[in-house]
């Protein structure tokens, strides 16, 4: 019997792989077939759990059930970047207490189930209970709050759960994201999946958008998402429940529940009964059960599970599959804080936070203000530490504080109430700079990276989402020399960002000042959405104007074709790139900082080597044009500049010109003889078109510079 049984779900679930391919699977759907392709011991987990479910279903008339209600701890994570994104207490409170009625068949509409279907809805005897306990024994709200860039459409579906996790086999994890990115889709308009059980322990849970939790809040105003009125979760937790959609993912397909209709396909909107009386799959006159809960109907649409799916969920629950098993056991109640008597919410110190949210770079003497933005609980006092550096209170909701010297700071909020104390550290998060340029970076200046030193101390690299992947120094490849930097793209997660800046540099005395470097970048897919971005300060950071931006794309690669594995070029290949941006003098009159930014996308590695500072220095120079001393035409010119000295002493005049780099590529060496003015042909010909710069010296000390244009006819 268990032999048959086993060959029956091989079948059963290879059929869903034949089918996984139709345009109506949901992503807990293409989650679930991509699982069963890949990990084979989810695939395990799937069939032993369907043993277990027929049993269950053979022998559930001579199951009496307990009448105690099976309870959920829960854990919200809630990731964000934006206030909205941020949702509310309330906002998940009133989503739990939706849940809690529905499952149970509580809510008021349970009347405008037709009547053809009223004898097959059952309650399922489940509760779920925000945790009122973290994993670490300490007190919670059962809501987790991350800021993360992560919950911006996500390139790959599963990073966001690794910035906040708590044991799948204690705790149901809800994570909130505001947008969401589906593996295979060229958009960021998801709405949720869930993991079946079987899968790996550390992404088991459900992702959702915040909009799409409760009736309230910023859900309240979600009428682009057929109004879900909280429902859109319970779609989601039939498939952690192992439910499949009704009409098994598939044209007429099998969901392995016996009284849900067959149906075609996917029901939208909010049909009128009977939807697809008679199908051709055999639904009968009733039609298909579009107010089942995993149908697409809407919102208002939803309002049944039949007793066969809650049989399916019961032995999900009942099973050691995924742990599902141990949620409601005794001791993990007790151990995650929703026994009963079960209070909520509980008296806990307030979880640290702060604002501003992200890292920041000030200058040198720079002021900070810090408020105290603490959740989850009630603070008594509270306690800042900024590593010594003065504040203008270590106690109060709002400080200042000033740095007085370069680098890098981290800094901590403790938060006490009369039960607990919380302490959360801000790793890296107040770059201070140093504005006064380093003396060798006198332009032009070349930095190829070849001192590790030189690089710590004078590039600054912020890893803004405190991830494992950021900028470094890189010894493995190089354009030129044996090193550059680099960021290990290929196994990062997106959309992280990271930055690296530059030291300073005086361009006050700059003529035509350019940003040269070399650059190599490639992506696996046309898929990817790697940017990297170049700007450029002029105040030490307090305002930033962008000078270039390419996408993967948009123009970044340097190598047309994709690569698959994890990819570093050759030294001093073709696959580097020279990239040369043409500064705004108006952007360059003074010190300046440039700032390189990479926001991931998916793709693969990205190097960057000799970051170069050019133009033409006029430190030390007199410029005489005003005074007719010193004359020069034609302004453009073509073959020939004539150049008039005014000579009344017996001196040597050197004339040079130089390009805009500031090399010497032509001379002339003339006597005057007390001549009142002289008169000199300098060939021009054989300059490439351009601007240069005519120096005159005299007695070995330059007396005279001008800049003009070669323009050829």
């Amino acid at each position: 019997m268990k032999k048959n049984l086993a060959i029956f779900i091989c079948i059963i679930i290879n059929a869903v792989l034949l089918n996984a391919q139709t345009p109506f699977n949901c992503f807990s759907h293409d989650v679930y077939t991509k699982q069963l392709l890949e990990d084979p011991q989810f695939k395990k987990n799937q069939e032993q759990l369907e043993i277990e479910t027929q049993a269950f279903l053979l022998n559930q008339n001579k199951f009496k059930p307990s009448a105690a209600t099976y309870i959920i701890p829960v854990v919200f994570h809630v990731v964000y970047t934006s206030p909205a994104g941020n949702i509310s207490t309330a906002q998940i409170q009133d989503q739990i207490n939706i849940l809690n009625k529905e499952f149970n068949r509580l809510q008021a509409d349970t009347a405008l189930t037709p009547t053809a279907f009223k004898p097959f809805a059952a309650p399922f005897s489940v509760e779920f209970r925000l945790a009122t306990k973290d994993p670490n024994g300490n007190c919670s709200n059962g809501i987790n709050r991350v800021y993360s860039t992560l919950t911006n459409c996500s390139f790959n579906e599963n990073d966001v759960k690794s910035v906040s996790y708590w044991p799948s086999n204690k705790y149901l994890n809800i994570w909130i994201t505001q947008t969401m990115h589906y593996s295979g889709s060229f958009t960021c308009d998801g709405g949720g999946y869930a993991q079946f059980p079987g899968g790996s322990a550390f992404t088991d849970g459900i992702n959702i958008r915040g909009d799409l939790i409760s009736n309230i809040g910023t859900a309240a105003t979600n009428s682009l998402w057929g109004n879900f009125k909280g429902r859109y979760l319970i779609h989601e937790l039939g498939h952690w429940f192992n439910l499949r959609h009704i009409w098994g993912d598939a044209t007429c397909g099998n969901d392995l529940v016996a009284d849900t209709p067959p149906a075609v396909f996917s029901n939208n909107g909010c049909p009128a009964f009977p939807r697809n009386a008679n199908n051709s799959c055999g639904s009968g006159p009733s039609g298909e059960m579009f107010t089942n809960y995993m149908d697409y109907t809407d919102g208002p649409c939803l309002n049944m599970f039949t007793a066969g799916q809650v049989a399916r969920m019961t032995a999900a629950i009942n099973s050691p599959v995924s742990g599902r098993s141990n949620l409601w056991s005794q001791t993990n109640l007790n151990a995650t804080g929703t026994n009963n008597p079960y209070t909520y919410p509980v008296a806990c110190a307030a979880v640290p936070d702060i604002l501003p949210k992200t890292p920041m770079v000030v200058c040198v003497g720079d002021s900070v203000r810090f408020t105290d933005n603490s959740y989850g609980g009630n603070i008594t006092s509270r306690l800042w530490d900024f590593n010594g550096e003065p504040a203008t209170s270590l106690t109060d909701s709002l400080v200042k504080v000033k740095y007085t010297v370069p680098g890098i700071y981290s800094l901590s909020l403790t938060t006490n109430n009369s039960n607990s104390t919380k302490t959360t550290v801000f790793n890296n998060h107040v770059h201070v700079l140093d504005n006064n340029p380093p003396t060798k970076y006198i332009v032009p200046f070349e930095d190829s990276f070849e001192n590790l030193t030189d690089f710590s101390s004078e590039w600054t690299i912020m890893n803004r989402d405190n991830n494992l992947v950021t900028w470094e120094h890189n010894t493995s490849t190089a354009f030129t020399g044996d090193n550059c930097i680099a960021l290990n793209n290929f196994n990062n997660m997106a959309p992280t960002t990271d930055d690296v800046f530059s030291p300073a540099y005086d361009l006050s005395a700059v003529e035509n000042p350019t940003l040269n470097f070399r650059l190599c970048y490639t992506s696996k897919t046309n898929r990817n959405y790697d940017q990297l971005q170049v700007f450029i300060s002029k105040n030490c950071g307090l305002t930033w104007s962008s000078v270039y931006q390419k996408g993967s794309n948009n123009g970044l690669r340097t190598i047309s074709a994709f690569q698959v594995a994890s990819f570093t070029p050759a030294v001093g290949s073709s696959d580097w790139r020279k990239e040369q941006i043409i500064l705004n003098p108006l952007m360059t009159n003074g010190i300046v900082r440039f700032r390189f930014t990479f926001t991931s996308g998916g793709g693969n590695n990205i190097f960057l080597d000799d970051i170069n500072v050019d133009g033409f220095n006029t430190t030390g120079l007199k410029n005489n044009l005003a005074n007719n001393l010193f004359r020069y035409y034609p302004n453009p010119t073509s073959n020939e500049l004539v150049v008039k000295i005014d000579s009344k002493n017996n001196t040597i005049s050197k004339i040079t010109i130089q390009d805009i780099l500031g090399r010497e590529i032509l001379l002339n060496e003339n006597r005057t003889n007390n001549l009142e003015e002289t008169s000199i042909k300098l060939n021009t010909i054989d300059l490439k078109d351009g601007i240069y710069f005519i120096n005159v010296k005299q007695n070995n000390k330059t007396v005279y510079t001008g800049k003009f244009i070669k323009k050829s006819d």
